[in-house]
């Protein structure tokens, strides 16, 4: 299945809709006021889903995943000279390298 996302343009936070190929809208996400960034993820019925969190004071920007309330795993940049890779450690799956290939 593919996902498309389509940002609101006129938003003070980051906000997004995610639609299927049928272009029904699945989720919706919410950028929220916080030390760091924190957007919130809500399904078809406005729902609360879970939401990704900006540590802050970090040497690279690190993502904290939640389902619910549950810490599930982290989205970790890396440190490169020329493209940027990230480590995604999520519920037991491990990610390592560049995602824009």
């Amino acid at each position: 299945m593919r996902l498309l996302f389509k940002q609101r343009f006129f938003s003070w936070l980051d906000s997004y809709d995610i639609y299927g190929e049928d272009g029904q809208t699945l989720f919706t996400v919410e950028g929220k006021l916080s030390w760091g960034h924190k957007l919130e993820i809500y399904n078809a019925r406005h729902d609360y889903m879970g939401r990704i969190q900006e540590e802050v004071l970090t040497f690279l920007p690190r993502f904290r995943i939640y389902v619910g309330e549950d810490y599930i795993g982290d989205i970790r940049k890396e440190f490169t000279l020329f493209r940027p890779s990230f480590e995604l450690d999520c519920n037991g799956w491990r990610i390592d390298g560049d995602f824009f290939e």
